[in-house]
């Protein structure tokens, strides 16, 4: 349907259809996703996947707001439960950074149980 969605508003004049498998529209594999959007924090900077994870999410939330369609940006807390995670931990919040991902905040333990006090670990 995005594909569909985004060809309908491009130059291109071609007629488009869209087939769906079931009587209506999102009752089959759609009704599979998690909700959530993915932002690009695990990619390679600059690879394709990176750069439309990161179009992707923000051409998703200006489509909810255009739209009315509820949404909440929670954001995600990826946690280091060992000194050997804080390594891979930077290596994400490098990623992130080089990405292009907006809002990455860097949380000692104390900083992560403030935000979320269930979770165990030195960092997030």
């Amino acid at each position: 349907m995005a594909t569909a969605f985004k060809l309908a508003g491009s130059t291109n004049r071609s007629k488009i259809v869209l087939l769906e498998k079931e009587r209506s529209v999102g009752l089959h594999q759609s009704t599979h996703n998690s909700g959530v959007l993915h932002a690009g924090l695990y990619y390679k900077p600059g690879s394709l996947k990176a750069r439309l994870a990161v179009s992707g999410i923000r051409e998703m939330v200006d489509f909810c707001e255009k739209h009315g369609v509820a949404h909440e940006i929670c954001g995600k807390l990826e946690v280091a439960t060992s000194d050997l995670e804080v390594t891979r931990l930077r290596e994400l919040h490098r990623r992130g950074t080089d990405n292009g991902l907006r809002n990455l905040r860097w949380l000692d333990g104390p900083g992560l149980r403030a935000i979320e006090p269930h979770a165990a670990g030195v960092a997030a």
